[in-house]
């Protein structure tokens, strides 16, 4: 199996409603070694009949494989798409004949059925307009062993023009005869600074937040632009925050009824979670480090030193596994509030008197 390894850069919009509906490579920073991969593989004309990309959601794979389609499906001259031909306006709206985004209906599986449907017999057919035929199959690792095995033959015994794009958040899931013939592309997140960068100077966010947004996103490109234009998820941020915010002053009284305020957010309680867990990410920084610039809740300094003056290390250890064990409580089913209950009182008994 060929991999690659791939930073994943991001595209700037041209205004602040979303992305750039180019999706051109050459507006895609960073990710020199990807850039490369494919203009070669067009200036060469060594185009692989099936393609892996493999990220997290949100990471790029969709922006990836359509900038990669557009490349491939334009008209004009050269190995960069002119953005202007008939092909790569199409390409841009998701609307060329030749490019087929792979549906399914059930959202855990990828049936035979679907696959046979959309793309065994479909694919001997020839293309309409463009040089290929190209299949986007999104969510491609819940192809059931069924589908994996009829798209392999086609994989195998590809027509010339057709290629095949599987993009997935665990390529383990593939069966090893479909990935020995794939080339594999990992997208890897962004760096933080980047996507702080592009929050601040594009769209106009203020830095302490898009800190947040930007470090909480793990390099997620789209992660963050998704919780930064979330009215529920920045209000359940201010609900983690002023939990917090408090913790080392609170009697076990008055986290009474915490647990009950924070089941509205129960479709969101890992976010919720990860929002605490950043906050005593904070603290340990702090305490072993003193590198205040390395903080994403700066603008809450003043607490988070108090509050790091009453734990010690060892009490972080011990409620980075409280938090730990209470997302695995939530995930077999245990009761939501009584989990949440014993978090919040487990976190507070391990401040020290002050």
């Amino acid at each position: 199996m060929r991999s690659l390894n791939i930073s994943w850069g991001i595209s700037y919009p041209r205004n602040q409603t979303g992305w750039d509906p180019l999706n051109d490579l050459n507006r895609i920073l960073g990710n020199e070694q990807i850039k490369e991969f494919f203009y070669s593989s067009i200036a060469h004309n060594k185009i692989s009949h099936a393609y892996i990309f493999e990220g997290e959601k949100g990471s790029g794979k969709k922006m990836l494989a359509n900038a990669f389609s557009k490349i491939l499906q334009c008209r004009g001259e050269g190995t960069k798409p002119c953005g202007k031909c008939s092909s790569c306006l199409q390409v841009d709206h998701h609307n060329h004949p030749d490019v087929i985004w792979v549906t399914h209906e059930k959202a855990n599986v990828i049936s035979v059925g679907e696959i046979r449907t959309q793309v065994i017999n479909t694919v001997d057919i020839q293309p309409y307009k463009g040089p290929y035929k190209i299949y986007i199959i999104d969510e491609a690792e819940k192809m059931n062993p069924s589908a994996q095995n009829a798209i392999l033959k086609t994989i195998e015994e590809p027509a010339d023009y057709a290629v095949i794009f599987l993009l997935t958040a665990n390529r383990g899931a593939f069966l090893p005869t479909v990935l020995s013939r794939c080339i594999s592309l990992t997208v890897k997140p962004v760096p933080v600074s980047l996507i702080r960068r592009h929050l601040t100077d594009r769209l106009g966010i203020d830095p302490g937040m898009a800190e947040f947004y930007a470090g909480f996103s793990m390099g997620n490109v789209g992660k963050a632009m998704a919780i930064a234009g979330s009215v529920e998820f920045n209000e359940m941020r201010e609900h983690a925050l002023e939990l917090v915010r408090h913790f080392h002053e609170m009697e076990d009284y008055e986290l009474d009824g915490r647990a009950k305020e924070c089941r509205v957010y129960k479709d969101r309680i890992r976010e919720y979670l990860d929002i605490i867990r950043m906050w005593f990410r904070d603290i340990l920084i702090w305490k072993t480090t003193g590198d205040q610039e390395r903080l994403l809740f700066r603008g809450d300094f003043p607490v988070l030193c108090r509050q790091a003056e009453r734990l010690s290390l060892a009490s972080l250890s011990r409620i980075f596994d409280h938090l730990g064990e209470t997302d695995r409580q939530i995930t077999a089913n245990v009761n939501f509030e009584a989990a949440m209950d014993l978090l919040f009182f487990a976190v507070r008994r391990l401040f020290s008197p002050s």
